[in-house]
């Protein structure tokens, strides 16, 4: 099965940074990413993040309608997996799956970043020395796709949580499903965090200095990231390390990915593809399916190897 990763760029300069032979008038088409069992390609749209956030949500779901129905119908594309904003503007991709003009199977990949999110966290702590049960932890879109998968799986670990985010109905039905110690915010309450993560759909960094402890750690998992280089740069006390990034043994190189790694999101299509599940994975993250995402990984040899901050070793 023919998979595509359908996404945006992340900055409105970004598209200089992408070669002339995957651009046409109307997407950012890469090469064919071969495999023995299947082929892909990426698809992104030509708008950046906040342009997409900024335009009505029924026309940027047009967009992806059409992004998604031209990979089926140019290149046979079977499989699409939502990248970027895509997910989220199209309601974790639910909306998508009910498209009669879209025939295809979809998957968010958040299943397998909210995994490789968590191992992340895990080896950091390790590197750093610190153990979980005396950190306190903060989550930014804590009930997003991402957010409610990572904030199920390690709030029960850490001394104290801050489950974040914009809508007070959303983050009390997280607040039913969550145990362990924890409070909920509608502010960027991170002061006092010894440990943050970033999982938003926000189109700029959301982080500024002021809301960093000394010595903080931040896990940024949110594309385009939510911890700016120039903070990092003035705050040398923070940690910071790349969030939803695997090891990835392909010789494929994504503008703005970190040579030999590739985003989490589309290794789980890749993985879908190469098993041949013909099904949609779609909406809050199943943890049976999320569990399953691990054992392919293992299979394939798809892991998170070494650390890094932007792209650079830790």
């Amino acid at each position: 099965m023919d998979f595509a990763t359908i996404g945006h760029l992340d900055y409105k300069y970004r598209q200089e940074q992408i070669p002339k032979n995957w651009t046409n008038n109307k997407y950012i088409i890469s090469p064919e990413i071969k495999f023995k069992e299947t082929k892909g390609r990426i698809i992104a749209l030509k708008l950046s993040a906040e342009q997409i956030m900024n335009m009505p949500r029924e026309k940027i779901r047009k967009k992806i309608l059409e992004a998604s129905c031209f990979a089926k119908t140019k290149y046979n594309i079977e499989l699409i997996q939502l990248g970027g904003l895509t997910t989220s503007v199209t309601s974790g991709g639910i909306w998508l799956t009910k498209q009669k003009e879209y025939s295809g199977y979809v998957n968010h990949g958040d299943s397998f970043t909210a995994a490789i999110t968590s191992q992340t966290l895990i080896k950091t702590m390790k590197k750093l020395g610190k153990k979980p049960s005396e950190q306190v932890l903060s989550i930014i879109g804590a009930y997003g796709i991402i957010g409610e998968a990572v904030s199920k799986n390690l709030v029960p670990k850490f001394k104290h949580s801050i489950l974040i985010g914009r809508r007070k109905e959303k983050l009390k039905e997280l607040e039913d499903s969550v145990k362990g110690d924890f409070e909920i915010s509608l502010d960027i309450n991170t002061i006092k965090a010894d440990i943050i993560i970033t999982a938003t759909s926000h189109p700029t960094a959301l982080l500024k200095t002021t809301h960093l402890k000394k010595n903080a750690v931040v896990i940024d998992v949110s594309q385009p990231p939510n911890l700016s280089e120039d903070i990092c740069k003035k705050r040398i006390d923070i940690t910071r390390v790349d969030g939803g990034y695997v090891s990835f043994p392909l010789q494929f190189r994504i503008p703005g990915v970190p040579d030999g790694k590739l985003l989490a999101c589309i290794v789980e299509v890749i993985m879908q593809a190469q098993e041949n599940e013909r099904c949609s994975h779609v909406g809050s993250i199943d943890l049976q399916h999320l569990k399953k995402t691990e054992k392919w990984a293992k299979k394939y040899g798809y892991a998170l190897q070494e650390l890094t901050n932007f792209g650079k070793p830790i």
